[in-house]
Formats: C-alpha cells, structure tokens, sequence
C-alpha cells in the first residue's frame, strides 16, 4: 500500500468522527487559564519590584557612608530581616500548597475530603513552624557579638534567611517522601474497615491488597519499636557509639 493509499484510508476513517460536545468550553477554559496565569505573573512581577524599591528605599534613608566604613541602625537591618522572613514565608507557603496538592489529592484520591483536611492542616502546621522560627531568632537589641559592625549583622540576618529556606526545604522534602506512607497506611486501615464492616459478605482479598497491608503492618511496627527504642534511650546511645560522641 502506497503511502496516498494510507493517507486516504487514514481521512476517510475520520468522517464518521464526532468531535466532543465540550471542545469549546475545555478550550475556552483553557484560554481563561493561560490569560490568569499571566495576570499572576504579571502581578507577581510588580509586588517583587515594589518591594525591591521599598527595600531599596530603606536601606538609602538609613545608610551612613563615611570615613571608610558603612554603618546603620542594627534595628533598621532587623526589621528588614524581618520583612524578608515574613515575605518570604507568605509568597512560598501558597506556592508550595499550590504544587503540592496534586500530589496529595493523588495519594487520597479515594477520598476527597481527608485530603483537603489533610492540605489545612499543613497549611496551620507550616505558618506555627515558621512564625516560630521567625520569633524566635528575632534580636530585640544589638548583640555582642556584632561588636559594632554591620558586617557582622548582616552575616548573621544572611543566616536567619538561609536558615528559614533551608528548614523549608528540608520539611518540604520530609512531607514528599512520608506522604505514600501515610496514604498506603490510611488506605490499608479504609481497607480493613471497610471488610469489618462487611462481615461474611467481604470478596476475597486481592493480593495486591493484602499485599500492601502486609507492608503497612511492617511500617506501623518498625515505627513502634524506634519509638520505644528511642523512649529507652538506645537509639541516643547507639548514635553515639556510630558517631564517636562522649
């Protein structure tokens, strides 16, 4: 068979195709999509220049340029730490929570609703952990340590800031890799419920079910005894030996 041969074969097969009765509205949504997303990054675009300006602006009305050194009121360099911190926590956390909840509605898919509760409570968990880092390293007078020297504040505000990305990071990654542990737990104990409730009138099991309850059981048992290993304090010893601690 020719290749017009195929081509002809090929266009004919498609005269008795009907196209989908909500091509326009997928479509439609679509553009309204694209065009939303643009309104974000244009929005986005302007309040990271507004606040270059205003950061910008600060710094100029309270910098002191003289006699070979930089100095500036230890309280003016705090409280821009701290607007970078609580920006930066604000603009994150949504960003985050946006991304993420595809894979969180992916592992709860059978149920909707545990995963939207399950988003609220990262979302009050996220703003209690950072708000308390934020508190927490906040200097309400000027340390020994700087000695005077803005240099020093600085490297110490540079570390605040690293700081906060890194443990946001490090949480992030932590809730990626026990998130289809959680999921594989909570669906094993939908499971059981579910064939408890059933009685006599339960299928039988699939083996990739009972499979899978196996593993959860493996992991609720193995968690168990860390945490009474670590009750004990053997865990704490036994790090100590690995590491060569006192």
């Amino acid at each position: 068979m020719t290749i017009e041969q195929l081509l002809t074969e090929t266009l004919q097969g498609t005269d008795g195709y009907l196209p989908s009765s909500d091509l326009f509205a997928k479509v439609q949504q679509s553009i309204e999509e694209d065009a939303a997303h643009r309104r974000r990054t244009r929005r986005a675009a302007l309040w990271a220049a507004g606040g270059v300006v205003v950061a910008i602006a600060w710094i100029a009305a309270f910098l002191e340029i003289g006699d070979g050194s930089v100095r500036m009121p230890w309280w003016t360099v705090e409280v821009l730490t701290i607007a970078v911190l609580i920006v930066g926590v604000l603009v994150l956390g949504p960003l985050i929570r946006r991304f993420g909840r595809d894979l969180v509605l992916e592992v709860f898919h059978s149920h909707q609703e545990t995963s939207k509760r399950f988003l609220a409570l990262l979302d009050i968990a996220y703003y209690l952990i950072f708000t308390a880092f934020i508190l927490m390293t906040t200097s309400f007078s000027a340390q020994a340590d700087w000695g005077g020297r803005l240099a020093a504040q600085v490297e110490l505000e540079l570390i605040r800031i690293g700081g906060l990305l890194l443990l946001m990071g490090v949480l992030h990654a932590v809730t990626i890799a026990f998130l289809p542990v959680m999921g594989l737990v909570l669906a094993s104990n939908w499971w059981r419920t579910a064939r408890r409730d059933l009685g006599n009138d339960a299928p039988a099991p699939e083996p990739n079910a009972r499979q899978a309850d196996r593993v959860v059981t493996v992991i609720v048992w193995v968690v168990a005894a860390l945490i009474a290993l670590q009750a004990l304090g053997i865990v704490p010893g036994l790090l100590g030996l690995i590491l060569g601690a006192e």
